[in-house]
């Protein structure tokens, strides 16, 4: 017979009651805890998340203050780089102040700029800082394809360190190889101009940023450059005049045929050899070309009358001296002249003509002239007299210092005469003058106060 299990007692079914109460406070508790550690876990990536987030905005907000004094930098650097470009208006290099401009707002260190007036034409170099290549001739021929493209394209080409190596044929200088560069075409009053290389930027690559800048300089450039082509079409036209007045004096008076163009070389290695300013070396270069302009108003019985002159004779030769002085001070460009050749024969010690002044109230340039003048007039034939020896006119020159001649300048003349640049037979006289001297002075008064 089975034996029947006994049910449990009262007891026993409040303990399982208990344990199952328990069992299940235990599992809510542990619910509750891991439902907090996922909150606390979520709390966490959110913070992270968040401190993240505030990083990147700090990082980025760091980098628009950097873009913004970079920014700023560029355009101060771009302002002062067009006060020195205008500033060039009639003197200066203007296309070494737009590239050391470039270089300037793109962080590059070197550069070259290269002219071209149409994209088949001839490649000019303008300018170049630390590349190696000659002003006035062709870019080498790796620059060259380079700016070629770019005028193909009309567009700007960026270069690493590998693309600008497989331009090169292996003959290049050590100098044309870039760790990197950018070329931009230059368009000047919409004409294409050349192109702009900048290379070796001092940190990083170049971006759109530094394109965008070396593109702007064109347009900043502009009225610069333009005003570079209006002063040459001047400065010929100037010397077209000046060539046409110094050919009628010769014209008039065939014994002075390169009179003016010797006495001219002579006295602008006399100013150099002295340390005058290059805008006096030009003065007196000029002065001495056109010092005899006035004989112009002299008749041709006087001027070339074989034997000495009577005193009404002397004073009409010495009217010479104010007629140039009328003639020229009417051109804006050579009223410095017009200065000189009024006082070219006054004498240091008072004696000469037409005032009568002495020593250092001549001016240097004039002082200057008057020995060139005469001691190219003592070694040429005129009309009422045979050349000189050369000894003998040195020997006059010295006999005369200090009376007629400055003594300073005619050891400075005596000096040169013997340099190989006082024998240099170049009759492009004009060329080695320079600059007209009064195109400073038109500077002066173009600019504002």
């Amino acid at each position: 017979m089975a034996t029947e299990s006994a049910a449990p007692s009262p007891f026993e079914d409040q303990v399982l009651a208990h344990l199952r109460n328990a069992e299940a406070a235990y599992h809510a508790e542990q619910r509750e805890r891991a439902r907090e550690l996922d909150e606390l876990e979520a709390t966490r990536a959110a913070l992270a998340e968040s401190q993240t987030h505030a990083r990147l905005l700090t990082a980025e907000l760091d980098a628009q203050r950097w873009n913004a004094e970079r920014e700023r930098q560029r355009v101060e650097c771009l302002k002062q780089a067009m006060r020195e470009i205008h500033g060039a208006l009639f003197h200066g290099d203007v296309y070494t102040l737009i590239l050391r401009a470039c270089l300037t707002i793109s962080g590059a260190t070197r550069g070259i700029y290269v002219t071209c007036t149409r994209p088949d034409g001839p490649l000019r170099v303008r300018a170049h800082i630390d590349i190696p290549a000659i002003q006035g001739a062709a870019p080498p021929p790796m620059v060259a394809q380079l700016c070629r493209d770019v005028l193909a394209k009309n567009d700007t080409i960026v270069c690493s360190e590998a693309d600008t190596a497989a331009r090169l044929s292996g003959d290049e200088p050590q100098g044309l190889r870039f760790r990197n560069c950018v070329a931009a075409p230059v368009v000047l009053l919409a004409n294409l101009d050349g192109v702009v290389l900048a290379a070796d930027k001092m940190d990083g690559e170049f971006d759109d940023r530094d394109i965008e800048a070396l593109l702007s300089v064109g347009d900043q450039a502009t009225v610069a450059v333009r005003n570079r082509h209006l002063e040459r079409e001047l400065q010929t036209a100037y010397v077209h005049t000046v060539t046409m007045l110094a050919d009628a004096v010769e014209a008039k008076d065939p014994y002075t045929h390169g009179h003016c163009e010797m006495a001219s070389r002579y006295a602008r290695l006399v100013a150099s050899r002295l340390g005058l300013s290059e805008h006096d070396q030009a003065l007196v270069c000029y002065s001495a070309l056109l010092h005899d302009v006035g004989k112009i108003g002299v008749s041709d019985g006087v001027l070339n009358k074989p034997g000495p002159l009577l005193p009404e004779e002397v004073e009409l030769m010495r009217a010479h001296v104010r007629v140039g002085y009328d003639l020229l001070n009417h051109v804006p460009a050579l009223r410095d002249v017009a200065d000189v050749v009024l006082r070219h024969h006054e004498h240091y010690d008072g004696g000469g003509y037409p005032d009568g002044m002495r020593g250092e109230d001549i001016p240097m340039p004039a002082r200057i002239v008057s020995v060139a003048d005469a001691y190219c007039a003592m070694i040429t034939r005129r009309s009422y007299k045979d050349a000189y020896p050369e000894a003998a006119a040195r020997a006059e020159l010295r006999r005369c210092a200090g009376t007629q001649f400055d003594p300073v300048v005619v050891d400075a003349f005596l000096a040169i005469l013997d340099t190989p640049e006082a024998l240099d037979g170049d009759s492009d006289d004009f060329a080695e003058c320079g600059l007209l001297p009064g195109f400073e002075a038109m500077r002066a008064q173009a600019s504002p106060v």
